[in-house]
């Protein structure tokens, strides 16, 4: 077996600072602020995984997982079913993405990477979580992994570019589980280094996943990226080495992605943590497109959607698609692309005055009403949208009727923007409306009552019984 670097020499950079900052973050030295963020990141994460419960993917996912047992099992969320914790990883990150109604990161008016890419660092809770739970964790040490995977995560976001070169961001998810699991497990410095090794060279994946005709693959290759950081911690706590130079060596991260960058400052000494700075949803849909979202339903209090002669959208650069590149938008086939598909959510809300579970059923979609207004939609970057993305998020509407009228209607920053944020009420009353269906109110109002005094609890076990039905 290769021996193990020097605990006190790390000489990639960008390992060294994650491992420092892993193993040397203290819960007591987080803020309130920072802590109040993940208690509102998992109150927003559980709701979604909860209300994603009855669907086809997980039900699938769940069948997986009940086929492995392990001496150091971990729970599906919502049931009893008791698995590996890596599976468990895979299937509990599934099912908070799976609605995509999680949260999301762009970044902030500091970042170099300007909202290249934009992960759900809630994709990364599914392996926290089951770090937390097998190693027994309080849940104060859960928040405090909550944390690191949303500062890790958050690093990489603001400082690579990856989706322009052509790769997606799960491999964030595996690097920042990889360091909250070797926190939550209490893995030596050494072996935090070694974690993030292994999840940083194993994990680079292709952005395939999220164009054309889009799969289930799209909503679970986050999830999958936790699982696989879960595991490289799990391997490291073994005494598994990873590749010394993981990001700076000659074959290394920064080649592969021929982008070479350093990390900025991380959270702490007065400086808030990334995790403070959470996009949350109100909408279950790509982020990016929710306030063009918001923009059609203004539009349809002023004009019959039947009345559109040319819709004309303007957005920054990574919002923009054309009818020839990329036909799929313009005809989804499935609710991994619809709900990811600008020109046919735009005219659902035009069409049907709000976007609701029924707007991805396949009788709405291939709607052919509501896909002649779909032709009417066409996306146009705005340049000044694009300098100002991802910390002003900018879109205008230039609307010709059949009648030859003209109408501009513009927005700024979409509800649960850092800038136009959520309330706690409101994340709240978000979370009730996804899980009271299944839990009941009592027990869904029990379980958020434990989510927002988490800090208190001695360990998940409550936490996990509650997400289950009649337990």
């Amino acid at each position: 077996m290769t021996v193990a670097a020097s605990p006190n020499h790390i000489a990639d950079s960008v390992i060294r600072d994650f491992t420092s900052f892993t193993t040397q973050v203290r819960y007591t030295d987080v803020g309130d602020a920072a802590v109040s963020a993940a208690k509102r990141c998992l109150v927003d994460a559980l709701g979604c995984a909860l209300g994603a419960q009855e669907t086809d993917v997980m039900r699938a996912l769940r069948t997986v997982a009940s086929t492995a047992t392990s001496s150091r099992a971990a729970t599906v969320f919502g049931t009893t079913i008791r698995t590996t914790p890596d599976l468990a990883a895979f299937v509990n990150g599934s099912a908070i993405r799976c609605l995509d109604f999680n949260d999301d990161y762009f970044g902030t008016d500091e970042s170099n990477a300007k909202g290249d890419t934009g992960p759900h660092p809630s994709d990364n809770l599914g392996g926290v979580l089951a770090a937390a739970q097998v190693s027994g964790a309080t849940g104060a040490d859960a928040l405090l992994g909550v944390i690191i995977a949303y500062e890790v995560c958050g690093q990489l976001v603001d400082e690579v570019v990856l989706r322009g070169n052509g790769w997606d961001h799960p491999t964030f998810h595996s690097i920042a589980t990889s360091a909250a699991a070797a926190r939550l497990l209490g893995l030596s410095r050494a072996q935090t280094a070694d974690a993030i090794r292994i999840a940083s060279v194993a994990n680079i994946c292709l952005f395939e996943t999220r164009v054309g005709s889009i799969s289930n693959w799209k909503g679970l290759a986050g999830p999958n990226g936790s699982r696989n950081g879960l595991f490289a911690a799990m391997l490291a706590e073994a005494g598994i080495t990873g590749p010394e130079m993981a990001f700076e060596g000659a074959r290394g991260f920064m080649r592969q992605l021929d982008h070479r960058f350093s990390l900025g400052p991380f959270g702490g000494k007065g400086r808030p943590f990334r995790v403070e700075n959470t996009y949350f949803k109100h909408l279950p849909l790509r982020y990016e497109l929710q306030l063009p979202v918001q923009l059609a339903l203004k539009l349809r209090e002023v004009v019959d959607p039947r009345e559109i002669a040319s819709l004309k959208v303007y957005l920054e650069h990574k919002s923009v698609a054309s009818r020839e590149a990329e036909p799929a938008l313009w005809r989804p086939s499935g609710r991994e692309t619809a709900d990811h598909s600008g020109p046919y959510l735009i005219a659902a809300a035009l069409v049907d005055g709000g976007i609701t579970e029924a707007t991805f059923e396949p009788g709405r979609y291939l709607d052919p009403k509501l896909l002649s207004v779909t032709d009417t939609i066409e996306l146009i970057e705005d340049t000044t949208y694009t300098a100002s993305f991802p910390w002003q998020m900018a879109c205008r509407f230039e609307v010709r009727t059949e009648d030859g009228r003209s109408l501009t209607i513009r927005g700024e920053n979409p509800k649960g923007h850092p800038q136009n944020p959520m309330s706690d009420a409101e994340l709240t009353a978000k979370f009730l409306g996804q899980v009271e269906p299944r839990l009941g109110e009592d027990r869904a109002r029990e379980l958020l009552r434990a989510l927002w005094s988490l800090e208190h609890e001695s360990s998940l076990d409550r936490l996990f019984n509650l997400m289950t039905p009649g337990r």
